[in-house]
């Protein structure tokens, strides 16, 4: 009878305690398991890492495959590196990934993919409660670690593994896992798939990518992509006056369609290192000019030479304008009967039209010129017969430190027009708008305390808040105690009543056991004496 109730009595403890320590850890695979977490490093939150191992014997494709946090935040993605068409776990092998923090002093090999963590200040993963999710290509949850207790800087979660290979364990529950001293990061033991496949099987070569201006045709070949025409028509680069809002590139439509220009875009420069796209809703009609202003659009056009080319967003060039050199105040570089060149009237959003004697004036009437002497020619700037004479003089020879000038064609010392610039200060610029120094504004905030995170919204330091352990869970998912007392409790109820069970059962025999030991305590004594 005692060892009936004793073995009772051991199977309702044992289901207790498995009920106490039994949390599900939420993994859905047989295959890749998360085995590793370190959330920081001792001192510094942004030191961490996750390794994650194929318990299978088959290899498994993981390009695509993410690790996000509670917030479902993507911490980082496994992508096939440049030349890699994929990227494979074998059997029995790690995959892991590590911020740049803790990945710039690994061996090279070992880490598999480097992220920037979320926060400079608590990193990607909060010690203090969290949960981290691995998902494969189609975002299907593969596994899945939560906890609400405090994992200490230099702590890791290792699951516990046998074996050779390892197999790690995975029941679901939360006592597959231990904490560990953070120890070496697995090794890299990805391969990479570096076939390379030709996109475009009719063209000569072998065409990894799809080339620029090309696309996939009906039957799979590729073709010329299609695309409405469009040309550059007119450039003013050197406006009278300010160039703000005066500057504009005028373009030409020379389809019988509307063409909407959300599919383009304008690069300006011979290494086109300005790229705008156009403002949105803009559309150009059906043999239509549109001229877009320096104020429509944000591009610079320089007074000496530049090039404008119109393109399509991947890239695809459409047309590129011939490139001009040196304008004169208000003459715009424009096609005018399919030649490029120098007219003394622009026209934005109209017909190109050539240089006049007198610019032409929008409602006024022009009259014809006499026209000038023989000995004379029409000054450009005002627009009036001065001597040719005036021009080709015999003229004295500047002196020594003197230029003559072009405005003026006297002579004038170089040095009136070199001035000299005071160097600034260690912590200043000079501004290149003013020509002044300037001190030099820091944009780098200072780092967060310990405890501490930064608020992307107002970018202030704020206490990094942990989540409880009792009550509620991670991401709505069921959440591992932390405490759970009442268990504790109804164990020791459980005991208690055992207890006085078992002294009412056998009180007769306790007592003929405390009879027995006191004659024999008392004899013992007598021989004694």
């Amino acid at each position: 009878m005692l060892k009936v109730f004793l073995g009772f009595l051991v199977s309702v403890v044992v289901l207790l305690s498995s009920a106490y320590v039994g949390s599900p850890t939420y993994a859905t695979s047989a295959g890749l398991v998360i085995s590793h977490i370190q959330a920081g490093g001792v001192g510094v939150a942004t030191q961490e890492f996750i390794a994650i191992y194929n318990n299978s014997s088959e290899e498994v494709d993981i390009t695509g495959w993410c690790l996000t946090n509670k917030s479902n935040l993507v911490i980082v993605c496994f992508v096939a590196p440049v030349g890699g068409q994929a990227i494979y776990l074998p059997a029995h092998s790690y995959a892991n990934a590590a911020s740049s923090a803790l990945a710039i002093s690994q061996p090279i090999g070992t880490v598999t993919m480097t992220y920037v963590p979320i926060s400079q200040s608590s990193g990607s993963i909060t010690g203090g409660s969290d949960t981290v999710s691995l998902l494969d290509h189609a975002g299907a949850v593969v596994d899945r670690q939560s906890w609400t207790t405090s994992l200490a800087g230099g702590m890791q979660f290792e699951r516990h593994g046998t074996g050779s290979p390892v197999i790690y364990q995975d029941s679901d529950l939360a006592t597959d896992w231990a904490i560990t001293i953070a120890g070496a990061i697995p090794h890299d033991q990805t391969t990479l798939d570096t076939t390379i496949v030709d996109v475009c099987p009719n063209i000569d070569g072998i065409q990894p990518v799809m080339p620029s201006g090309k696309e996939l045709g009906p039957a799979g070949e590729c073709v010329a992509r299609s695309f409405m025409q469009l040309t550059i028509s007119e450039v003013l680069p050197n406006a009278v006056g300010s160039d703000e809002g005066n500057e504009f590139i005028e373009l030409f439509n020379p389809n019988d369609v509307s063409v909407d220009l959300t599919d383009y875009k304008l690069y300006v420069g011979f290494n086109d290192e300005g790229e705008y796209n156009f403002p949105t809703g803009s559309v150009i009609a059906a043999g239509e000019h549109l001229s877009f202003s320096n104020s429509d659009m944000p591009f610079t056009l320089l007074n000496s030479s530049s090039r404008i080319t119109i393109a399509l967003q991947d890239g695809t060039v459409v047309y590129e304008a011939p490139a001009y050199t040196d304008p004169k105040d208000g003459q715009s570089w424009a096609d005018i009967n399919d030649e490029w060149v120098y007219t003394n009237n622009p026209t934005p959003n109209l017909v190109n039209i050539v240089s006049s004697d007198k610019p032409v004036i929008e409602g006024s009437v022009t009259t014809a010129l006499q026209p000038c002497a023989d000995n004379q020619y029409r000054s450009l700037e005002t627009n009036r017969c001065r001597l040719l004479t005036s021009l080709v003089g015999a003229v004295t020879p500047c002196k020594d430190g003197q230029y003559r000038s072009e405005e003026t064609n006297r002579c004038r010392n170089i040095a009136s027009e070199v001035k000299t610039i005071v160097p600034c200060d260690a912590d200043e610029e000079r501004n290149p708008e003013t020509n002044r120094c300037r001190k030099i504004v820091t944009t780098t905030p200072a780092s967060c305390k310990e405890g501490q995170e930064r608020n992307p919204d107002t970018n202030r330091c704020r206490t990094i808040t942990k989540m409880p352990s009792a009550d509620y869970g991670v991401l709505g998912a069921e959440t591992k105690s932390g405490g759970n007392w009442y268990a504790l409790a109804a164990v020791g109820g459980v005991l208690v009543l055992a207890l006085g069970y078992g002294v009412w059962e056998w009180h007769d025999e306790i007592g003929k056991f405390f009879k027995k030991t006191h004659r024999n305590v008392t004899r013992f004594v007598r021989v004694r004496k």
